[in-house]
């Protein structure tokens, strides 16, 4: 069977919405389907939010690409094209969707959503298609398989900071601020940065003025044994926060924008994940309170979520033919 993703990454989108996809992905070549990757059409810009004119031209594109393809189920994990495009799309193709909002329309086969006390009854209006399968809640999950054998011994009280694979406005760089106070001398600061931050010029030169550091470049082998291996990670509230859940490592969670505030406030409530809303009243004794935390002992995130979400699809995808 052949199986497109629909998926994306750029400097202003990131890494999440790719990572979930090749995440599932490796579900269904377990089971000896082919799968290919597709943007959006080559030329237009990589954000969120795009042109009706080039949500049309995409439409063409893919749909060629479906017919050249013979591409049987589409898994679209992608903000920027619409439930119009979805509705012709489902027409002879079936589709999954993969969403964070709650409050958005779409029209496919089956739904997925899997946020912590998300979207609810009440939210299933915005799913156009009457006959659609739903799988909500952290049941559902899709993150990434975690081998680590053994934790990294670090001599002094450790802190991981990574912010995501864009990192739009910059927070990596009022981390740098922050930890220029000769008070976290003593702690140990690991930064992971992303293309963005290494065009930056300005944070790398003022990154290699604190003292007690240690940075990384770009994707890393062992990103999550440093996850669990540090005292306090320090992550947007992306896949990477449902990623420190699983691990329930002692977090510190920053919405990089609306959507990721949403969805961390729950994990908060539950006492869950570290969540602060405005970063700018960080300070040393308030960073300091977290890094004294004890890891969490909930357990809330279903590793094997990635592997229902795939007998899902296929379940139903042998009733829709």
């Amino acid at each position: 069977m052949n199986i497109l993703f629909k998926c994306d990454q750029s400097k202003f989108i990131g890494l999440g919405h790719y990572y979930r996809c090749l995440t599932l992905a490796k579900e269904f070549k377990k089971n000896n389907h082919k799968c290919f990757f597709l943007g959006l059409k080559p030329g237009i810009i990589k954000k969120n939010k795009i042109k009706k004119k080039n949500e049309n031209d995409d439409l063409k594109f893919t749909q060629k690409f479906i017919k050249k393809n013979k591409i049987q189920i589409l898994i679209k994990d992608i903000y920027s094209l619409g439930h119009n495009w979805e509705r012709i799309i489902s027409k002879k193709t079936y589709l999954v969707v993969i969403d964070d909002f709650k409050n958005v329309k779409h029209y496919c086969n089956l739904y997925v959503n899997y946020h912590y006390n998300w979207f609810k009854k009440k939210n299933y209006k915005f799913l156009l298609f009457k006959k659609c399968k739903k799988l909500i809640g952290p049941k559902y999950t899709i993150v990434r398989d975690f081998k680590i054998k053994n934790k990294f011994k670090f001599k002094n009280k450790t802190i991981f900071i990574y912010m995501g694979g864009a990192d739009k406005k910059m927070y990596m760089a009022r981390f740098v601020k922050l930890f220029k106070n000769k008070k976290f001398d003593k702690i140990k600061k690991i930064f992971l940065l992303n293309k963005n931050h290494l065009d930056n010029l300005i944070l790398v030169k003022n990154l290699k003025k604190i003292q007690n550091n240690k940075i990384l470049k770009n994707k890393i082998k062992n990103f999550h044994k440093y996850l669990v291996s540090s005292n306090l990670s320090i992550s947007p509230a992306g896949i990477t926060m449902l990623e420190q859940v699983a691990l329930r490592s002692n977090s510190l969670i920053i919405a990089q924008n609306a959507i990721q505030k949403k969805t961390a406030i729950p994990l908060e409530k539950a006492k869950i994940i570290n969540f602060v809303r405005d970063i700018n009243k960080l300070n040393y004794d308030k960073v300091y309170q977290f890094l004294s935390k004890k890891q969490s002992k909930i357990k809330l995130i279903n590793l094997r979520g990635k592997n229902l979400v795939y007998k899902n699809i296929i379940l139903n995808f042998k009733n829709f033919k």
